[in-house]
């Protein structure tokens, strides 16, 4: 027998049903809530405990933008607020819209209800079967309806299923009920046999890779789209912490090639992968996800979704629950709730798929086109905390390649996260790069160590492990930071960044076969990658093999040509064929402003190999002042054992804090 509680403005009005028989044996007592807005504690508290259980279960749990309307309009209801339910108050207290918003125009509140109230049908017809409160959501209402069910109750049929004979009252002959079980005897078994011919008896799923979707759009612009939703989809499901979900950088690596899904897990060292494609026609977007098992090509789980193309928000957030209930449904366990979405606004979402894409072109230009539009993604959501932490990373990057004074890149990308901070205190991007900013522009060890160990316990990503490796090498923990470079490529088996970071540290440990070993490992994976020609050449004109040196450095001047390559090719002519001219220029121009911005650790290299002691720790000075991230290296870069001894060059150790 079945209670239904259906909550308006001021009152509980219980409604109690029983058999047609009248008989009420059994029936819980109901405490009703009065006129003037009390309500029955104990209804009111067994509401908020199941709530709680439903948003934890599998169906829900992944689901932030779904979980965050239930618990709204239960909250409302429950707190005698029922009748100011409205669309305008959900898009600015759920949906975060401004008070512009307009309903008639957006229709976010009426997509967002709709897909709740099929979600809760499904999830009753299924899962939720036997639990002892069901949550509805009338048509054309947003006020929820509660039914409680007694212990003795039986779920109704699913909706939309048929009554069982049984029920509708008629007679079945025995031999009928004979064959229905033989029948369904066979069925079980079939399905079992077939469970076990093509599921097989593997390990359940520990592992995955997001492919690059396709974009089937005619317009190739919408290229961004594709890109961005697979970086959004990755970073949503890596939030399930019990599952490895591979670096979008590993996965790129697969853009536009026809590689077999078998190949892929080998490669990738997964279980599943996920792989989709993006149509977009007007106003309108369709996306088709498939994962498939690694091990055999064996298709696990597809689905389509379609929504209006600035609803791609929602249609995220959708699949990446779906994603995950199918994921369980194989690991049989429960995922952990995924984290609320970054932002709610549809414009700067957009803005900030476009700033993805173009950062993944890998120029100094894109990267600059990348953080105007982050730029204006904050202006339209000054919450969003993904887009500062973006801009943080592409400041970082544009000193990384030499196209800024670092001292301004840093302050602008610490200004950055320490917004993103502020706005959301469990962000383990956040606090991994402000361990990298407190490191190298703070010179502040002791909180650099707190933050990477803040994201570490909150699920850090392979670039916050490689960064935290790379900055214990410049502290002589070299044991510790290729334990974090192997987690690293672990979560990123082709990534660039682990492998470029193990580079500089096996330099700073001068294991120097290792270092080119990793080096070349890396251009086998991406050979147009620049700085990783450039430090292939420069390590080995190092060590006497002079034929790479040239050919290396020289590829990456023709590549990027900038002062940094510049002297990179001067450095090696000087070191391989004692022609030191063209370095000797370089640092005339240099010293006389004539030439772009330049590296002062790099200058003081340059000095320190010909032997010129005081204007090399001179540029080491300036390079700390200038706040350059290299200047962390100096304690075990051989380029200044001559000058180690210096008491200027200890008393610059301890101002950065390599010293105590």
């Amino acid at each position: 027998m079945d209670r239904q509680l259906t909550l308006h403005s001021f009152a509980f009005s219980v409604l109690h049903c029983s058999e047609q028989s009248g008989q009420t044996s059994g029936m819980e007592s109901v405490q009703t809530r009065t006129s003037d807005g009390s309500s029955s504690p104990d209804d009111a508290a067994r509401i908020r405990s199941y709530l709680d259980t439903l948003l934890a279960s599998p169906e829900f749990a992944t689901s932030g933008r779904k979980s965050r309307l239930l618990r709204y309009l239960v909250e409302q209801a429950l707190a005698g607020k029922a009748s100011q339910i409205n669309e305008y108050g959900i898009g600015l207290d759920v949906f975060e819209r401004p008070s512009s918003f307009d309903p008639r125009v957006d229709s976010v509140v009426r997509a967002e209800i709709s897909r709740l109230r099929n979600k809760l049908k499904d999830y009753y017809n299924g899962a939720g079967r036997l639990d002892p409160i069901v949550i509805e959501l009338p048509q054309r209402d947003y006020i929820p309806r509660f039914t409680f069910r007694t212990p003795e109750t039986k779920p109704a049929p699913a909706v939309g299923t048929a009554e069982s004979p049984a029920s509708a009252g008629k007679s079945i002959a025995p031999w009928i009920w004979i064959a229905m079980t033989l029948a369904a005897l066979v069925a079980v078994g079939g399905a079992f046999a077939y469970w076990r011919t093509h599921a097989g008896s593997s390990a359940p799923l520990k592992s995955l890779v997001v492919l690059p979707f396709e974009n089937y759009s005619k317009d190739p612009q919408n290229e961004y789209l594709a890109d961005g939703f697979t970086e959004e989809l990755t970073n949503q499901l890596a939030q399930w912490r019990e599952l490895r979900v591979v670096a979008r950088t590993s996965a790129f690596l697969f853009k536009g090639k026809a590689v077999d899904v078998r190949e892929i897990g080998r490669t990738l060292n997964v279980d599943a992968v996920l792989e989709g494609s993006c149509v977009r026609q007007a106003d309108r977007i369709k996306i088709t996800a498939q994962l498939s098992r690694a091990a055999d090509g064996y298709h696990l789980w597809s689905r389509s979704f379609e929504a209006r193309s600035d609803d791609m928000l929602s249609v995220q957030d959708e699949m990446a629950q779906a994603i995950a209930t199918a994921v369980h449904g194989v690991r049989r366990d429960r995922p952990a709730p995924a984290s609320a979405l970054s932002t709610t606004n549809a414009a700067a979402h957009d803005l900030f798929l476009r700033a993805s894409h173009e950062f993944s072109r890998h120029s100094p230009e894109s990267v600059k086109s990348g953080v105007d539009l982050l730029h204006q993604a904050i202006k339209l959501d000054p919450g969003y905390v993904r887009a500062y932490v973006m801009i943080e990373r592409a400041e970082v990057e544009l000193n990384r390649y030499t196209a800024q004074s670092p001292k301004e890149g840093m302050e602008k990308a610490k200004a950055a996260l320490e917004t993103a901070l502020q706005l959301d205190t469990h962000s383990s991007d956040a606090h991994g790069d402000m361990g990298l900013i407190a490191y190298n522009y703070d010179w502040d060890w002791p909180r650099s160590e707190r933050e990477f160990k803040l994201a570490l316990d909150r699920g850090a990503d392979a670039t916050i492990h490689s960064f935290y490796g790379s900055i214990l090498a410049t502290r002589g923990r070299f044991e510790e930071a290729q334990r974090e470079f192997r987690i690293a490529e672990d979560l990123d088996p082709l990534g660039m960044p682990p492998r470029v970071n193990q580079a500089i540290a096996l330099d700073l440990e001068r294991r120097y076969a290792d270092e080119i070993r990793v080096l070349r490992g890396a251009l086998e994976i991406k050979p147009d990658q620049f700085d990783v020609h450039f430090s292939l050449g420069l390590v080995s004109a190092a060590i006497g093999d002079c034929k790479t040196g040239y050919v290396e450095t020289r590829w990456a001047a023709q590549h990027y040509q900038a002062p940094v390559t510049q002297f990179g090719v001067a450095m090696v002519d000087a070191l391989c064929g004692a022609d030191k001219s063209a370095l000797l220029r370089l640092l005339a121009e240099a010293e006389k402003g004539l030439a772009k911005y330049v590296s002062s650790y790099q200058l003081a290299c340059a000095n320190a190999y010909l032997k010129k002691k005081d204007q090399a720790i001179a540029y080491l000075e300036k390079s700390a002042e200038a706040k350059e991230g290299q200047i962390m290296f100096i304690k075990y870069a051989q380029a200044f054992d001559e000058i180690r001894s210096d008491s200027r060059f200890v008393a610059l150790e301890r101002r950065v804090g390599l010293e105590p």
